[in-house]
């Protein structure tokens, strides 16, 4: 089991935190040009993400989830591409379902666009 993003880690100054990896295995299923490489999460995007925090049941909901990206990424039950918008979707059910969006990009590492719960209808149209 991967392990759990610590929620401290942007107080201390940092800037970027690496979360994951988009392996070899991932490229192929998904048909990528593009090398394996890390996936991170700016500090900014970790402050963007924030704003679905009232999508979740609590407060402390939300953290448990947000703890779980590098889980989420590892170890998806779903992978797939957005149709439009050019970014993996990786998605887990933890209590809810949660969909890690990271955009693609040729080379280089790769970053978290979004976090957020999404329900059972939801994934079935992105399937």
């Amino acid at each position: 089991m991967a392990n759990k993003l610590d929620l401290n880690i942007f107080n201390s100054g940092v800037r970027c935190v690496e979360v994951g990896r988009l392996t070899d295995e991932m490229i192929k299923f998904l048909n990528l040009s593009r090398n394996p490489g890390s996936i991170v999460l700016w500090n900014d995007r970790f402050k963007y993400i924030e704003k679905h925090k009232n999508d979740f049941q609590s407060e402390e909901d939300y953290y448990k989830h947000i703890q779980e990206i590098p889980n989420i990424i590892e170890n998806p039950d779903y992978l797939g591409l957005h149709p439009k918008d050019n970014s993996i979707q990786f998605v887990k059910r933890i209590d809810a379902l949660m969909l890690v969006g990271v955009r693609i990009k040729n080379q280089g590492s790769l970053s978290i666009r979004s976090y957020y719960p999404i329900s059972d209808d939801q994934l079935k149209k992105h399937i």
